[in-house]
């Protein structure tokens, strides 16, 4: 579940709607740089979830920091750390491929494969006025029914709302999103060394 709702988050930073489906321009742009943001969610369901964090992208590496756990991954491992039982777990990223919501990284050099927009419209979320961006999966098999991405301005997203198919409502509120120069690729990498001696580490690679 966590790695699919990462995905989801990711998604934001790999979309632009103003009338125009600029997916693969705002990506190449991402792709220059380090896009940062918060984020706040709440899921719906028989046991509804809610929590906060914080993301940073750039290219295929991310960081994701948020509710006891911390992802990293440069584009080819990633590591999952929880902080609460003190595990983590070393996994290796396959590049290309459709498994994006188990490599959400991989969604901005491939996002606009990986969905198709619908159509755009005005709406208003979380109290400012937006355009919303209806998508849908491009490929078959994925959790994702209907993503409706909230953009604040061209580059800017508000947050989205996200449908899947075990009948589940992922509202997600984004803040502070900027674009920034791009930072070192060791930011993006978890050094193993350095946990407490408290720390269980499982390699599966």
């Amino acid at each position: 579940m966590m790695k699919r709702f990462t995905a989801l988050l990711l998604v934001l930073t790999a979309f632009s709607a103003a009338g125009q489906n600029m997916v693969s321009d705002f990506a190449g742009t991402l792709r220059d740089g380090c896009a940062t943001f918060g984020y706040t969610y709440s899921m719906s369901g028989q046991v509804p979830l809610s929590g906060s964090g914080a993301v940073s992208l750039q290219g295929d590496s991310f960081t994701m920091k948020g509710d006891g756990l911390e992802v990293y991954c440069d584009g080819e491992t990633r590591w999952t750390l929880d902080t609460v039982a003190e595990e983590c777990y070393i996994e290796g990223v396959k590049a290309g491929g459709l498994d994006y919501e188990a490599n959400p990284a991989l969604l901005v050099g491939a996002v606009d494969k990986a969905f198709k927009l619908t159509g755009t419209k005005a709406a208003t979320f979380n109290g400012q006025n937006v355009t919303e961006a209806v998508l849908v999966p491009a490929a078959e098999g994925g959790n994702i029914v209907e993503l409706s991405l909230m953009m604040a301005s061209a580059h800017k997203p508000a947050g989205l709302l996200v449908k899947t198919s075990d009948d589940r409502l992922i509202t997600v509120i984004v803040k502070d999103f900027t674009v920034g120069e791009k930072v070192a690729a060791k930011d993006f990498r978890l050094d193993t060394g350095k946990l407490g001696k408290g720390y269980i580490v499982t390699d599966l690679r």
